[in-house]
């Protein structure tokens, strides 16, 4: 039997594997503004050596994500040297570790059968495969509500001393992402309270203080050096917005954060098929209907838990005057899949649910064998992309080929004025041009790399060099790469302004 669990086993992470692949093993990957962030951070702790407190600055102004993510990543730059495909094998490895624990807490917490199919289906779900080929520390949130999900089981099952854990995961979690873990805050807090006999364990309670303050620690020591910068962040939060950042008013609010929770539990499923969508809503009512109807289902309680926490969430998320993007609650997978899980194993035993779980399966596989054909059967179509990492690296490297030895100056245009994807490329590249010094600086011989302007402004290239770089020089030539990245090659005026100083603020991403 264990042997033909691991076999199981085995052919899901192989699966996992194949949906998400598709792109890295065709030697590309999505090379974004998130992912340069990240890597320049991590250069920055292996060149300077320097603990760091936070991370990358977070959708919240003056709030940071925690630093575990870039320690994460500290070992994969070490060991790649730097070379940023290198990364996407630690993206492989973190896909493949979420549905690998989902199978071992699956199995600790419903036995084998159960953990093959919970791993199914987080193997299956977008919300763990499509963000291969451009992870980012947020994904890791699934990974952590893993453990969560399995201490808070424990403790609705009557394990008091599991909060003390959950409570550990609970702030984990904040290490990764900010909207989700910030609101799981009061709702830990009436988890608790559920549990009668835990609320007069004063134990329980102080050790689930230290352990939820201890996994912030970093935190709470960046708060205490910056004056309490974050905690005045959340607070302004609270208070308000800015409709020019996308502020919503309540009205709109409601609106839009239903529509976000639907999308949540709708994540369980490998795509949006109107079909999938109709009978994961008929099993979800059927299995609350055998609940209701029979009191001796095993899992009745933890059902209804795990099936309402994500509307729980969602109660408080009311408060949060933006919107909330499904990258935001990458974590709320793991009830679904929980609840999805009891609802299919709580149908199966009527007749009509056996028909609805095979049917449901059957449209599943269709759509994914549908899906693996077109990507593996079919020849792989290069991503014509600016974001697409080989794009980019192909500017790179013929900027290195056309360059003389000695210096020579880039400067790059990008419609959110941030530059990291190119600096980090430059940089890392420059190691194999010892001769060849790239500057941010006017040079001779300076290269502009020009991404896509927004649509319908086709004057931006203009504006650009005329008030930012304050250059009128002579073009030498142009060159178009796929995905629309046109570089320039200027030979420079010496009597030439310098550059408006505001062009350095793409550098500043903390």
């Amino acid at each position: 039997m264990k042997r033909i669990s691991l076999f199981f086993l085995f052919l899901i992470l192989l699966l996992s594997f194949l949906l998400g692949a598709r792109m890295v093993l065709s030697g590309d990957f999505f090379y974004l503004y998130d992912q340069a962030r990240d890597y320049l951070l991590v250069q920055n702790i292996v060149d300077t050596r320097d603990l760091v407190l936070i991370g990358s600055h977070s959708g919240l102004s003056g709030f940071f994500h925690g630093p575990l993510w870039l320690y994460i990543l500290t070992p994969v730059y070490i060991l790649g040297s730097g070379n940023p495909f290198s990364f996407t094998y630690a993206y492989v490895g973190l896909q493949l570790t979420t549905v690998l624990l989902a199978y071992l807490i699956g199995s600790k917490l419903y036995g084998n059968k159960g953990g093959l199919l919970i791993s199914l289906l987080i193997a299956l779900s977008p919300a763990t495969w499509s963000t291969v080929q451009n992870t980012i520390g947020v994904n890791v949130v699934s990974l952590v509500f893993l453990g969560l999900f399995y201490f808070l089981i424990k403790f609705l099952r009557g394990n008091k001393n599991s909060f003390i854990f959950a409570a550990f995961f609970a702030g984990l979690s904040l290490q990764f992402e900010t909207a989700l873990p910030l609101i799981l805050i009061p709702v830990m807090v009436i988890i608790f309270l559920w549990n009668k006999i835990a609320i007069k364990n004063l134990r329980v309670i102080l050790l689930s203080f230290i352990s939820y303050f201890l996994s912030l620690g970093t935190f709470i020591l960046f708060d205490l050096r910056h004056k309490f910068l974050m905690t005045n962040a959340l607070i302004g939060v609270v208070k308000g917005g800015i409709k020019e950042k996308g502020y919503l008013e309540f009205e709109d609010r409601i609106i839009a954060h239903v529509n976000s929770l639907l999308a949540v539990y709708e994540s369980i499923l490998f795509n949006q098929n109107i079909w999938l969508i109709i009978l994961m809503v008929i099993i979800f009512i059927i299995a609350l209907i055998l609940i209701h109807r029979n009191n001796d289902i095993k899992y009745r309680k933890e059902f209804g838990f795990l099936l309402l926490f994500p509307a729980l969430t969602y109660g408080f998320f009311m408060l949060y005057s933006y919107p909330v993007w499904p990258e935001y609650v990458f974590g709320l997978l793991i009830p679904v899949a929980f609840a999805f899980y009891l609802a299919l194993i709580t149908v199966w035993k009527n007749s009509f649910g056996k028909i609805l779980v095979i049917i449901f399966f059957v449209i599943t596989s269709v759509n994914v064998l549908g899906f693996l054909q077109n990507q593996y059967l079919m020849k792989y179509q290069p991503v014509e992309s600016a974001g697409s990492y080989i794009n980019q690296l192909a500017v790179v490297d013929w900027i290195f080929i056309d360059a003389e030895k000695g210096k020579f100056g880039y400067f790059v245009y990008t419609p959110e004025t941030f530059t990291h994807g190119m600096d980090y490329l430059i940089s890392w590249k420059a190691k194999s041009y010892p001769d060849k010094i790239p500057t941010k600086n006017k040079e001779l011989i300076t290269y502009l790399i020009l991404y896509p302007h927004i649509e319908n402004d086709e004057g931006a290239y203009d504006f650009w060099k005329k008030n930012t770089l304050r250059t009128n020089s002579q073009i030498l030539l142009t060159k178009t790469f796929i995905g629309g990245i046109t570089v320039e090659k200027l030979l420079i005026n010496k009597s030439e302004p310098e550059v408006d100083p505001n062009y350095y603020q793409g550098l500043l991403f903390r």
